[in-house]
């Protein structure tokens, strides 16, 4: 009587259907790791906008005297410190000290561009910034903001915010009039949701 043994392993049709359902999951899971990926964006951009603002109420304490961040187009290098192209919208943003007099310079403190918390140095940026009416935010020489609450919005380009319906995670920085910097979640509403704006 003949025996055949058995050979371990998996037969081609056993693969090809496993390499299907693999498929099939990564397919069905792409979106949201792109959208997670979008969402990490935005908020390292956001954290790194707080981070300058923390900066430039330190600088102003430390130096005693006002400094300002401020929202521009220009590459955020020395070089350009003393530019004129301020914008609501960023995508750069530069940390400079105010001059004493209108004859002196801007000192150059730190700079910024948009990008580089996205994970695109070199590159466009996919976050949107918005600081509604102002693009400067100024601490006076006691770190105090100067003027009233100072409100900046990040968003990702093409996309709907989840306080709107859509999926897309956007964060508001809120500077107040004390200095305090907060980022917040304007998605979050639960009671005790801490991360609220």
């Amino acid at each position: 009587m003949l025996t055949t043994e058995r050979e371990d392993g998996f037969s081609l049709v056993e693969l090809m259907v496993t390499l299907v359902i693999f498929a099939v999951m990564a397919a069905m899971a792409a979106p949201s790791i792109r959208q997670y990926a979008e969402n990490m964006k935005t908020l390292a951009t956001a954290e790194a906008f707080v981070a300058s603002l923390q900066q430039a109420r330190g600088e102003a304490l430390r130096r005693n005297i006002p400094v300002e961040l401020i929202l521009t187009t220009a590459s955020p290098l020395a070089s350009n410190v003393e530019t004129t192209a301020l914008t609501t919208s960023g995508p750069n943003w530069m940390v400079r000290q105010t001059p004493e007099t209108t004859e002196d310079p801007h000192v150059f403190i730190e700079g910024k561009a948009g990008a580089e918390g996205g994970g695109r140095a070199g590159q466009g940026t996919s976050v949107v910034i918005d600081a509604h009416t102002s693009s400067s935010i100024r601490f006076n020489a006691a770190g105090a903001l100067v003027g009233t609450l100072a409100t900046v919005d990040f968003k990702q380009q093409g996309a709907t915010c989840v306080e709107d319906g859509g999926s897309a995670r956007c964060l508001r920085v809120l500077a107040s009039g004390g200095g305090q910097v907060r980022l917040c979640d304007p998605g979050a509403s639960g009671a005790g949701d801490t991360r609220k704006c």
